[in-house]
Order: structure tokens, then C-alpha cells, then sequence
């Protein structure tokens, strides 16, 4: 039965994810930065001047959406393997339980459930991002330039900075569910609904180099239709679905005295709306490997695993629909998981995201044409290093009930990061 359960999930959520795949986007998340200033970018309403200014943080804000992307392909799911496991005792011919402690929140022991057993769990996490390459989202220097085609050279000397606040906030729920095919193979699949909220405020100053003396060539129009140097430029928008379903197989390949070692592989199903930043738009593959030690109250881990990522239109253009290639992963982890007492077990973790040829940010300062400088950040590739660390708990109020509790804590300044991500939740072995 379990089997088909499981089987009927993927299979549905593939479909899902050619249906959405193939529909025409909308105005939706992903475009609220790129149509900001207005349909045709960053114009002046002068009608006998078309003045419209460039800059990298229109022209080529994709990136901060290949970020979000990227991002959504290693948001750290809560790990579906069981607090309770067990292994068959012959000398007893019974199940027991395998280890005392509870195991880790965010990620995996090498033990398995144990055969016909079955776990079902639901969690809740909140993460607002702030940085991206440690450059503060909520304060966000641009330089528009003019457009190079206009003859007179004072003209085009004139800039458009920008002071801009960006809100990224991503509530995850998280339903998942395991079970045991063998004593040493179990699958599991998370199903995450996501709520997905962006504002984007900015405030947009006329710097007048070339032309201080003439305020009637460039220049916004306020409220009242009355010339005015500052104008602010403001958007927002939220969304709510089904995120990138998740399917782990893993199986214990070795068991010794001192650790056992476990093979796995996660499939990740683009049912999210990638447009609506509910998924990542791409399907992924992540064979891992997760080595547990044998001791009696405290129990070391570590995890090692490659994420591999197809094609997102979040990673492309959005507005032709083109797909680009979402940045691949080393990801690896280490920590330890301690059973206190009876009812409650303590973990703690590094973890850490190798990313490869990724979209990021540089602070930087144009130079104006008078030798006045302005800030302004420029749009990179690199491969940033991205290191989080984990601290949490679990108790047992009754029975097999497990309620959960983790702070995932940034501890450097790469990638696109929210600096404290709670998570609560709650499962149940049977």
C-alpha cells in the first residue's frame, strides 16, 4: 500500500510540474524587481527628451532571481528520518530501538526506520533574507546611467542613483512521511507549502553632472504633476502553494562497531511555482552519504552529498521564457545528536554549501564625470562557500510523539542569507 502511495505522489507531482512548466507566466513574483521603474525601465516623462537611464540593477537584476533559485533548491528541509529506529534483535525476535537519541533536525543518521514501519511529521520554518553577499538588502545602492546614444556629451553625463529595500520572506510548511520497504532501506517523501512575500520600495534621486545649470531636461513628476528631482518607485506582491517536492531513498550499506555508513539519493520535483518563488523551476538530484557513530548516549554524524540542478527560468530570462542552468552544490555536514534522558535529545550541526559558478554581488563606486563617486554594487559570478550553523532539540511528551524545536543560525556572509531561520514541529512513528 505504502508503495503505492509513494509511487502516486511522484507521479502526480511530475504532472503538476509539466503543467505549470508549460503555462505562460503572469505578472508575478519574479517580475516585481524587473518592472519596478515601469514597463520600458527607468524614463523621465520630458516630452522633448526621451531620457532613460541604465543601470546593472534593472538591466540585469535576473541574478537576485537565479539567487532566489538557487536558494530554493537547499532551503534546509527538516531531515524525514524517523527520532524512533529499530532493528530486528533475533536473539530476542523482536525490534528494538537503535539508538537512545532522537536523531538530528536538519540532517540524516545513517540508520533507517527499520521494515514496515511508518513515520509521519509536520513542521513549520520562517525565512526572511536580508543579504546577499553580505551586501544589506534593505539598503541597496544602484547608479543609473544615461543612455550613451544622445549626441550632447553634458546630457548624458547626468545619473540616476537609487536607494532600494528589498523584503524577501518565505514561510515553509512541511508534511513528510517515511517508510520502512526493509530493515535496511526506507523512503521518504516532504511535501513543503510555501508562502512567499516580496516588497520591493525605492527611492530614485536625480544627480545632475552635466546639466546643473538646466533643471527642465531631467527631472520625475510628483503626486501633483509638478517637476521634482526624487521620486520613490514601490511594488509588492505574495504567493501560496505546493513548493519542489522532495523523494529520499536511502539504505544503510555497512554497519560495524564503531559507525554505520548509509547511501541515499534525494529527487527534487519542480512542482513549485517558480515564478511565484514557491519552487526553483528545475529538477534536482542529490545522491548523499551519511555516516552515523555507534555510541550510547551521544551520536556523531556527518553528511556529505552533491546537489545537482537542471535548467530554471529563474536562472534565464523571464521575460522570453528561456531557462538557464541553476547553479550545482557540494553540500556537506557534521555534528552530533546526544539523548539527555528518556524524553529529551539535544543536536547541533554545521552545515555547509559549496555552490558553483553562481550569480552574486560586489560593492562597488561609480565615478561620476565631475569626480564625484557614488555607491553602487555590480553583479558577479563565483562559487561562495555558504556555512550556517544548527542548534536544537526534541521531546518526547508520550508514546512516540517527538514535538521539535531548531535555530539554523548564519554564521558567514555568502549566498542569500536570512540571518536566523526558527523551525518548529512534530512527528509520530508507528
Amino acid at each position: 500500500m505504502f508503495r503505492n502511495l509513494f509511487a502516486l505522489i511522484c507521479l502526480s507531482s511530475a504532472a503538476v510540474a509539466q503543467a505549470q512548466s508549460s503555462a505562460t507566466p503572469a505578472a508575478k513574483l519574479a517580475f516585481l524587481i524587473p518592472k519596478l521603474f515601469g514597463p520600458d525601465g527607468l524614463t523621465l516623462p520630458n516630452p522633448n527628451h526621451l531620457a532613460h537611464f541604465d543601470s546593472d540593477f534593472q538591466a540585469n537584476f535576473g541574478p537576485f532571481n537565479s539567487a532566489i533559485g538557487s536558494q530554493l533548491t537547499s532551503l534546509p528541509l527538516p531531515s524525514p528520518a524517523s527520532g524512533f529506529t529499530y532493528t530486528f534483535d533475533p536473539a530476542l525476535g523482536v525490534y528494538t530501538r537503535s539508538a537512545q537519541s532522537y536523531g538530528p533536525v536538519l540532517t540524516e543518521r545513517a540508520e533507517t526506520i527499520g521494515k514496515e514501519k511508518f513515520y509521519a511529521g509536520f513542521s513549520f520554518q520562517h525565512f526572511r533574507f536580508g543579504t546577499l553577499d553580505g551586501v544589506n538588502l534593505r539598503n541597496f545602492n544602484s547608479v543609473f546611467r544615461h543612455t550613451q546614444s544622445t549626441p550632447d556629451p553634458l546630457i548624458k553625463e547626468d545619473l540616476i542613483t537609487t536607494n532600494t529595500f528589498v523584503d524577501t520572506q518565505i514561510d515553509q510548511a512541511t508534511a513528510f512521511f517515511t517508510y520502512g520497504l526493509s530493515d535496511r532501506i526506507d523512503v521518504s517523501v516532504a511535501l513543503p507549502f510555501v508562502n512567499a512575500n516580496l516588497a520591493v520600495v525605492s527611492n530614485a534621486t536625480i544627480q545632475r553632472i552635466g546639466t546643473a545649470n538646466d533643471p527642465t531636461i531631467h527631472f520625475f513628476l510628483d503626486s501633483n504633476g509638478n517637476p521634482t528631482n526624487h521620486k520613490q518607485f514601490s511594488s509588492s506582491g505574495a504567493a501560496s502553494g505546493l513548493g519542489d517536492v522532495l523523494v529520499r531513498i536511502k539504505g544503510t550499506a555497512l554497519k560495524t562497531a564503531p559507525a554505520w555508513f548509509a547511501l541515499g539519493l534525494d529527487v527534487r520535483l519542480p512542482t513549485g511555482d517558480a515564478y511565484n518563488f514557491l519552487g526553483s523551476g528545475a529538477v534536482g538530484l542529490k545522491p548523499f552519504i551519511a555516516i552515523s557513530g555507534r555510541t550510547k548516549r551521544v551520536t556523531p554524524h556527518v553528511n556529505l552529498g552533491y546537489q545537482w540542478n537542471d535548467s530554471s527560468p529563474l536562472a534565464g530570462d523571464i521575460f522570453t521564457g528561456t531557462s538557464g542552468h541553476l547553479p550545482n552544490q557540494f553540500t556537506y555536514a557534521a555534528g552530533f545528536d546526544a539523548g539527555v534522558n528518556k524524553r529529551f535529545s539535544f543536536a547541533a550541526d554545521v552545515l555547509g554549501q559549496k555552490v558553483f559558478h553562481a550569480q552574486g554581488i560586489q560593492p562597488s563606486t561609480f565615478t561620476a564625470a565631475n569626480g564625484t563617486q557614488f555607491a553602487d554594487n555590480a553583479f558577479v559570478r563565483e562559487n561562495p562557500n555558504i556555512t550556517n550553523g544548527s542548534v536544537g532539540f526534541k521531546v518526547n511528551p508520550i508514546g512516540t510523539l517527538l514535538v521539535s524545536f531548531n535555530v539554523l543560525i548564519q554564521l558567514n556572509d555568502a549566498g542569500l542569507r536570512s540571518r536566523v531561520v526558527p523551525l518548529a514541529g512534530f512527528s509520530y512513528t508507528f
